[in-house]
């Protein structure tokens, strides 16, 4: 059943994108109406960013009015906080998922909407900026304010792949809870340093979640016919580790890395330490025995 979705004409943002983006993941035949017009309004089942007011049973999703609503923390929701608020769940499937959709990606669009800071500027550097999320959908407002309209749905378009990915790599995420605490278990029964997770498991942030990640160093994994190595962070998005693998070993491959090290296959060791490959998962455990002792 064919949807219309309404929000403001001329110039936009990632809020308002983000929003009809979401809508149209749970109502994918649409139209979209921007107007300043209440009469346009009027005739859409969905008003976003627009009306002059909140009202969830009246599908009217506006926050541009004194005292709006907040998350319990505080924070000023846009458009897409509202919509994510109510829908969210529903648009994922799950409520784990939607709320780390929420987190990692739906409150910083509420935040910049509504006048908070996120990044500054580097004084050593003083002409470098970061372009957020919500700049470079700002920046794609056309000059000539008669293809705004056009230029908007593209941004839909685009907005919605990226919830999709969001979604499935949330979904992921979550999934690899279970592998990460089956091996968090096996390296504190067999009393070792490191842990073996699986292939394309995401295992740092379930790591430092778990109780007891404070004695692991290395993690193993398999990606295709290689097994790798790599290092624990000393904390969540820091590039520094618990510990480093031998310096011996910095920047080598093939090779002169299988000589070094001692390996029939080794495949490289990076020159920052973080992380290394061989072709096998015999040579990579020795690998991390012995970083271990170094």
């Amino acid at each position: 059943m064919m949807k219309i979705f309404g929000t403001h004409s001329g110039a936009f943002h990632a809020d308002d994108v983000f929003a009809i983006a979401a809508l149209s993941m749970l109502h994918p035949e649409y139209e979209i109406h921007r107007s300043r017009d209440p009469k346009v309004w009027a005739k859409c089942d969905y008003l976003v960013d627009v009306g002059g007011y909140y009202n969830h049973d009246e599908k009217v999703y506006d926050h541009h009015f004194k005292n709006g609503p907040t998350y319990d923390d505080g924070l000023k929701m846009s458009s897409i906080g509202l919509i994510w608020s109510h829908y969210g769940t529903e648009i994922c499937g799950c409520p784990d998922i939607a709320d780390r959709i929420s987190r990692r990606l739906i409150r910083q669009f509420d935040a910049i909407d509504n006048g908070v800071t996120l990044t500054h500027h580097i004084e050593d550097f003083s002409d470098v900026r970061e372009i957020s999320l919500s700049g470079s959908i700002s920046m794609m407002n056309p000059q000539d304010h008669s293809k705004t309209d056009d230029v908007f749905e593209g941004e839909v378009v685009r907005a919605r792949l990226m919830l999709q990915t969001a979604i499935a790599q949330a979904k992921h995420w979550i999934d690899s809870r279970e592998g990460v605490e089956l091996a968090l278990n096996v390296a504190h029964n067999e009393k070792r340093s490191y842990i073996i997770v699986p292939e394309d498991c995401k295992w740092i942030e379930h790591l430092f979640n778990s109780n007891g990640n404070e004695t692991i160093l290395y993690a193993i994994f398999p990606n295709g016919e290689k097994w790798y190595a790599r290092t624990v962070p000393s904390a969540p998005g820091e590039f520094s580790n618990r510990k480093d693998f031998p310096t011996s070993w910095a920047g080598l491959s093939d090779e002169a890395f299988s000589k070094v090290a001692q390996i029939p296959d080794g495949v490289f060791c990076h020159h920052g330490l973080f992380i290394c490959a061989t072709g096998s998962l015999q040579s990579t455990m020795k690998l991390v025995a012995d970083a271990i002792k170094a």
